[in-house]
């Protein structure tokens, strides 16, 4: 018998499931971090209740917002919808920030009237954000305006 030999088909056939565990195995901490990052209490339908300030540029005026309020935004694990618009899939990444400065810095707008808490998670929604302020309240970002957001039952 040589010293190294290959073995017959019946013989490397154990061998798959193990090679496809060990592979599946290996990809396990990335899967576990991008589900810890990902806040999926925002998952359901909110109405907008209240148009509560807006950014120093916005792509609606004062009225064109207070129409949005009543509206339902529905986010789904595939889908974010908000009337007629439908975003990418939302990844839901979510990070814990103060609410001064990351309203400041990415949305160029005061965080002093959309009553948040410190710190806030902020969830990405693919087309724009919430803020988590409770689990049946946000605060969704949206064509510049920052609109109070309810859970619909």
């Amino acid at each position: 018998m040589p010293f190294f030999s290959w073995p017959t088909l019946p013989h490397r056939a154990w061998a798959l499931p193990v090679i496809v565990a060990l592979a599946l195995n290996g990809f396990a901490p990335f899967y576990a971090y991008a589900v810890e990052n990902q806040d999926r209490r925002v998952i359901g339908k909110w109405r907008l209740t209240a148009a509560l300030d807006s950014s120093e540029i916005t792509s609606l005026d004062e009225g064109e917002a207070e129409q949005l309020v009543g509206q339902v935004m529905t986010i789904t694990d595939d889908r974010v919808q908000f009337g007629k618009r439908k975003c990418l899939p939302p990844d839901l990444d979510a990070e814990r920030v103060e609410p001064r400065l990351y309203v400041r810095e990415k949305a160029h707008a005061s965080a002093s009237k959309l009553g948040l808490p410190n710190p806030v998670t902020v969830v990405n929604l693919g087309c724009t954000v919430a803020f988590v302020k409770n689990r049946n309240h946000l605060v969704i970002h949206w064509g510049g305006w920052f609109f109070n957001a309810r859970r619909m039952p």
